[in-house]
């Protein structure tokens, strides 16, 4: 369980793994299904927009919500098969990444999706804000 700093204020965040979440996520991960470090985050390559040449990665918190998105956007991913197309990782590992990666090097494409929302809800909750 990570504790996550803000560089600006020094303000702590403390992130809880939902026990679903990390049960998906470790079902999802079988190569070790003993454990899983973090809070489990979801994404799919067939998710990815681009918008204005602009690269837009959406990632979930929740399965049953990438879930949700895979049945819009594609046939292959509908049924037992959609497993396949989810992506599992820790939201530390992300930030981290993101936090250090380069310019131009994909990680500041990423856009987390708030739970119970669709990527289209979400960006349109951003854009009014």
């Amino acid at each position: 369980m990570g504790v996550y700093m803000l560089k600006v204020e020094g303000i702590a965040f403390r992130f809880l793994p939902d026990p679903v979440q990390i049960r998906n996520a470790l079902e999802l991960k079988s190569a070790d299904r003993s454990a899983f470090d973090g809070v489990p985050v979801f994404q799919s390559d067939l998710l990815i927009m681009k918008k204005k040449n602009k690269r837009y990665c959406p990632i979930y918190f929740t399965k049953e919500d990438i879930e949700k998105e895979l049945s819009k956007v594609s046939r292959a991913s509908r049924g037992p098969g959609v497993s396949q197309h989810i992506m599992v990782g820790s939201l530390e590992d992300v930030l981290r990444k993101m936090e250090s990666s380069e310019k131009n090097s994909g990680w500041e494409d990423l856009i987390f999706i708030p739970p119970g929302k669709s990527y289209s809800q979400h960006i349109q909750d951003v854009v009014k804000a």
